[in-house]
């Protein structure tokens, strides 16, 4: 899990927009260079889901949002009977920020990954893939606020001509008839400003303990375990240098 500093819609928009990925996260997820154009089938919109598919030479990648909060990929890799997921629930906290708790299920390389740190799939991985996004989404919706303002709607605020945006579509078209394009703050006491506020600082933005450390088990006990070893390796490095220096003065001097 790791709390984010931008909106829920913005968060659902980004989960469901799978074409972001070789962009966003180009070197960790993807490869800008081999991004392709993603055509996304709407297999059913209801109330209580919307579920699209998609197909590349190796997979199909079936999409399913459940509202309010869970966003799910299933990804079969051709007729190989392997299937990799990702399960997200995405939630909100207040407007301008909300949290994602996400799991990644598998069918096949189980041993590999339960003997691979939950730490250091969240440091070499999970981290890297939620900072590329956080930077870009905390400031363009920001930017998105202030171009909104000019505009009655999100479909004249929005530019969304290709099929990889049919979900976000879907999802915005949800979210006006039932929602009416907003969350009830002001029914839990939670007022809502009139414009949200852009943060520079990209060490606030990108605090990784306060957004994740301090709540994550495995994360927490992997500093501690740190912090323990500098502490002895402090004290191994001053006894050897204190070794050093008087066995240079029983040498030199007496």
């Amino acid at each position: 899990m790791r709390d984010l500093e931008y909106d829920w819609q913005t968060l659902i928009e980004n989960v469901s927009d799978p074409s972001h990925v070789p962009f966003a996260h180009h070197g960790v997820q993807g490869d800008r260079k081999k991004a392709t154009p993603i055509s996304m089938k709407i297999e059913q919109s209801t109330p209580n889901v919307i579920q699209t598919t998609h197909k590349t030479s190796f997979t199909k990648s079936t999409i399913t949002f459940e509202p309010p909060c869970r966003l799910e990929y299933a990804i079969n890799f051709g007729d190989s009977g392997k299937q990799i997921g990702v399960v997200t629930y995405c939630i909100p906290v207040s407007p301008g920020k909300s949290r994602i708790v996400a799991q990644f299920p598998r069918n096949f390389a189980k041993t590999l990954h339960r003997l691979t740190p939950r730490w250091w799939e969240h440091v070499t991985n999970r981290h890297q893939v939620l900072d590329g996004d956080m930077i870009l989404l905390h400031q363009q919706e920001y930017f998105l606020q202030q171009k909104k303002k000019s505009f009655e709607s999100w479909k004249t605020a929005y530019k969304l001509p290709t099929s990889a945006d049919r979900l976000v579509i879907e999802f915005r078209n949800w979210f006006d008839k039932y929602c009416h394009g907003q969350l009830p703050w002001n029914e839990v006491g939670i007022g809502v400003p009139e414009n949200l506020e852009i943060n520079d600082n990209r060490s606030v933005v990108l605090d990784r303990y306060k957004q994740h450390t301090q709540y994550c088990s495995s994360c927490r006990g992997a500093l501690k375990t740190i912090q323990r070893l500098q502490v002895v390796l402090l004290a191994y490095f001053a006894i050897t240098i204190s070794g050093v220096a008087i066995r240079y003065f029983f040498a030199n001097v007496c």
